[in-house]
């Protein structure tokens, strides 16, 4: 029995390897159908951002919709989700925190941004935080259709603020899961001092990213994840190192 089992371990162990030498030195099917996120500024909801982001992605790429536009067809309200109850998926239940906002759209509804825009900044540059606020209509705005979710936590190590916890094969578990699901990762780190929520969208080992926040000896060799933040832009190149360093957790998003 014993002998089976070291047979069984090895057989695996030698498939991983096969699989990791096999994975492209770039993946980059996903960046068309990244959503860009409003710039959420310091209104503290990023969670709810790559949540939705990640919703927006899967969206637009089973439409091949290619290069969404703001207020294109899928581009989805953020503050929906904090409003919208939590669901409880007692087939696929989440294991971390990561993992719980996205679910909410696993009750089949959103709302598109034109019924509930984003908007980070009041007209003289202080922080909205009327974002937060529920909708005086919640309840009659229109829905859009959407299908459930399904998500598998990659690792998580240590607390959400956490830095310096992950290993080199944490930036291959990402790769790898990136290329298997061909579905966004979403993805917890220390930014600067408090956790932030984002989503990985794509890697390239032949690019030498954004350091974003480390110091240049920390940072100094090839390898980048693509990044899509809740900054206003769409896609960002950060460092492996950065993500070494910096993150904690990972789970992958996709349709069920």
């Amino acid at each position: 029995m014993m002998r089976k089992t070291l047979l069984l371990l090895i057989g695996l162990l030698a498939l991983n390897t096969l699989w990791a030498a096999s994975l492209p030195q770039k993946y980059t099917e996903l960046l068309p159908y990244v959503q860009a996120a409003p710039d959420q500024g310091d209104t503290n909801t990023c969670w709810f951002m790559a949540s939705t982001g990640a919703m927006e992605l899967l969206l637009n790429k089973r439409d091949q919709i290619k290069n969404p536009i703001p207020f294109g067809r899928y581009d989805l309200a953020e503050s929906f989700l904090i409003w919208q109850n939590n669901f409880r998926d007692r087939e696929n239940p989440p294991q971390h925190f990561i993992e719980e906002v996205v679910k909410r759209f696993n009750y089949g509804e959103a709302i598109h941004q034109s019924a509930w825009p984003f908007h980070a900044y009041n007209s003289d540059g202080t922080t909205n935080d009327d974002v937060w606020n529920i909708h005086p209509n919640f309840k009659t705005l229109p829905r859009l259709q959407v299908p459930q979710v399904k998500t598998q936590l990659l690792f998580s190590r240590g607390r959400k603020y956490d830095t310096y916890v992950l290993k080199q094969e944490d930036v291959q578990k990402v790769k790898e899961a990136l290329v298997r699901t061909a579905s966004p990762i979403i993805i917890n780190y220390n930014d600067d001092g408090y956790w932030h929520v984002i989503l990985i969208v794509g890697y390239d080992d032949t690019l030498k990213g954004d350091c974003y926040e480390l110091d240049e000896d920390e940072c100094n060799e090839l390898g980048s994840f693509y990044v899509r933040d809740s900054n206003g832009k769409r896609i960002e190149a950060r460092a492996y190192n950065w993500f070494l360093i910096k993150a904690n957790a990972a789970a992958t998003v996709g349709l069920k």
